[in-house]
């Protein structure tokens, strides 16, 4: 109600207004700049503003959006639900972990100080400083660099000085380091302010499926066709339907998840095939499954 009044009032959202200040029952001349918290607290009963809170909150939306960014990347759908995410670095946000699970569709968050737990190093070849001593052979040695399957364990005996492949001794110099994030991880750093106030937050996700996982997302997509096919139906709140659902090459459908789909469609009775659904049903495709299912209301 406060936010339809407000933007009667004045055309924008109360949830994006600045804080309010001046006299009683006026908002003219209320930005950022004019803020005077002795002004505000002489006229009104709002607490004073909070800059640590907002500073807080833009950073936990940047997070947000940072993840979603993350998932479209690594082509991971929306309704398929992450084990853990991690926040390294920055400001304590646990008060806001539950929001940020939610908003990412991660299991938990978890902080973490360490960064290289993520990330592992991948060599490159710096062929101007390789191939003046390795000639005719530079080539070769550089597959050898870069097709090598434990490349710490390289980059340690290249330091030491007792790296030789096709009689070259191998430098650091002759070589890039790189860091890249683990298998099965994915990241992304965001960045408020500027300069020596700059604060940098990393969000890595776990991008590893489990059985537990696939079954939740396979769940919230068969619940949101079946709610869209509701809203097709035009059935109210409160009225129960039946459903069938038939899945081919999709992965297991837990029994926690069937009863979750049920409680939320409001399905008082729910049936799942593993055969081909017959004509007439609707479907769809999610991750290689095919889905089919019908609704009837009671």
């Amino acid at each position: 109600m406060v936010d339809t009044i407000h933007r009667n009032l004045t055309g924008t959202s109360v949830h994006l207004a600045n804080w309010p200040v001046g006299t009683p029952g006026s908002l003219e001349g209320a930005t950022a700049d004019t803020w005077d918290e002795t002004l505000c607290e002489a006229t009104t009963n709002l607490p004073p503003q909070d800059s640590r809170l907002e500073n807080e909150m833009e950073l936990v939306r940047e997070l947000a959006e940072t993840g979603r960014r993350i998932r479209i990347d690594a082509q991971r759908r929306q309704r398929l639900p992450c084990a853990e995410g991690f926040i390294v670095a920055g400001p304590n946000l646990e008060p806001y972990h539950d929001l940020l699970s939610e908003e990412l569709n991660v299991e938990t968050i978890s902080l973490e100080t360490d960064l290289d737990r993520f990330q592992q190093i991948a060599l490159a070849v710096n062929f101007r400083a390789l191939a003046p001593k390795a000639k005719g052979d530079v080539n070769a040695i550089a597959n050898e660099l870069k097709g090598n399957e434990d490349p710490e364990a390289l980059l340690a005996e290249i330091k030491a000085g007792n790296c030789v492949i096709m009689g070259v001794t191998i430098e650091e110099s002759d070589v890039e380091v790189r860091r890249t994030e683990r298998e099965g991880f994915a990241a992304a750093t965001v960045t408020l302010g500027e300069g020596e106030e700059a604060q940098h937050v990393s969000l890595v996700l776990d991008m590893q499926d489990t059985p537990g996982l696939l079954s939740k997302g396979l769940a919230r997509d068969i619940t949101r066709r079946i709610q869209s096919k509701r809203k097709d139906l035009n059935l109210e709140i409160e009225a129960t339907i039946d459903v069938d659902v038939w899945m081919t090459n999709a992965p297991e459908l837990f029994a926690v998840d069937q009863e979750w789909i049920a409680k939320e469609t409001r399905a008082s009775g729910i049936a799942f095939h593993s055969e081909n659904a017959p004509e007439g049903t609707e479907s769809f495709d999610v991750d290689g499954a095919h889905i089919s299912y019908k609704v009837q209301s009671n």
